[in-house]
């Protein structure tokens, strides 16, 4: 389960409730509902063992499953359409002038890799950056985020629509790729596990695309 963190005392039902139809407006409500995948000794070897029959965009299981957007979006019904998500999570700083708005727009509080989430003086604001940093964005810290990261977040809640769903089908590919030839972190095993689970809901006579026979994933 995912845990929306909030230090603000005296919260009623209701200010929870309106903060929430705020996410859900904006698409992000359902990623509370994909399955959380540990981090136990036998979760990691399991996840080990699948990254390994994660080739060419496939996961060969007994049939090969295309790993698409069309896939990211029926596990996660995440948006699916709107602009393409722009490259700001991963840069260093930014323009100061946007860090100086963000800073006086969201009373944001200065950390080591960027500023804190639970600073965000917005709610809305503030569960959506923690949903999408908890489930979708990598190369930023659980609990801080790149001033350009919370202003596209700030955008996506005054409802500015963005393609999470191709985003995170592209970062999911680059990652798998990074864990098998660089040993770098994965993080998106709760998004392997749930591809796993939806594969073998698959009905047997499910349109999927056949396999050359001269490679090894057909013998």
């Amino acid at each position: 389960m995912h845990c929306i963190i909030d230090t603000t005392t005296e919260l009623t039902a209701l200010e929870l409730q309106k903060w929430l139809k705020g996410v859900d407006k904006i698409g992000l409500l359902n990623l509370l509902w994909v399955s959380y995948c540990n981090r136990t000794p036998i979760t990691v070897l399991v996840i080990k063992k699948l990254l390994r029959l994660v080739h060419d965009g496939f996961l060969w299981l007994e049939e090969p499953i295309p790993i698409t957007n069309r896939l990211i979006h029926r596990i996660t019904r995440l948006p699916y359409t709107g602009e393409n998500m722009p490259m700001m999570f991963g840069e260093k700083g930014g323009k100061q002038a946007l860090e100086e708005a963000m800073k006086e727009k969201l009373k944001l509080v200065k950390k080591p890799r960027g500023y804190a989430i639970s600073s965000i003086s917005d709610p809305v604001v503030k569960v959506a950056t923690q949903i999408l940093v908890g489930k979708v964005m990598r190369k930023c810290c659980k609990d801080e985020l790149l001033a350009p990261g919370i202003a596209l977040v700030a955008q996506c809640t005054e409802g500015v629509q963005f393609n999470w769903v191709h985003y995170l089908c592209d970062e999911f590919l680059m990652n798998y790729r990074e864990a098998q030839e660089l040993r770098k972190t994965f993080q998106y095993a709760w998004l392997l596990m749930s591809i796993v689970m939806v594969a073998w809901e698959l009905p047997k006579d499910s349109q999927l695309p056949s396999v050359a026979p001269n490679l090894p994933e057909a013998a």
